[in-house]
């Protein structure tokens, strides 16, 4: 068992079908090119893991030039991931997901709770 006494592999295993998403994590990163410039890019820290995407709340913002939206969601990754960080970013279905918090709960799954801003 990988996850401790908790959570056999096999349950987890057979719960495959219920993560019907694929999640691809990304960590900023930060090179320097040949004129001495930062330059940033997102550099895969995990890809093509099952997950479900949930979403749990919105909100429109207007302003005096520009009207947007905030939707939250959560996104259950199949396994655990100690070493993501809030500043990682989630892609599923295309559309990046900023990463606010991350819990791992029993060890066995990882919660992202993330926004993304359109």
């Amino acid at each position: 068992m990988g996850y401790g006494a908790i959570i056999d592999d096999r349950l987890l295993a057979a719960l495959g079908s219920h993560f019907g998403d694929l999640c691809t994590v990304q960590r900023l990163t930060e090179t320097v090119d040949s004129y001495g410039q930062v330059v940033e890019a997102w550099a895969d820290l995990y890809a093509s893991v099952p997950c479900i995407l949930m979403p749990t709340k919105g909100r429109e913002i207007s302003g005096p030039n520009q009207t947007y939206t905030v939707a939250n969601y959560a996104i259950a990754l199949q396994g655990a991931y100690p070493d993501i960080r809030e500043s990682d970013r989630a892609i599923v279905g295309g559309v990046a997901y900023n990463v606010l918090l991350v819990s791992t709960p029993l060890g066995a799954m990882t919660t992202l709770s993330c926004e993304v801003v359109r």
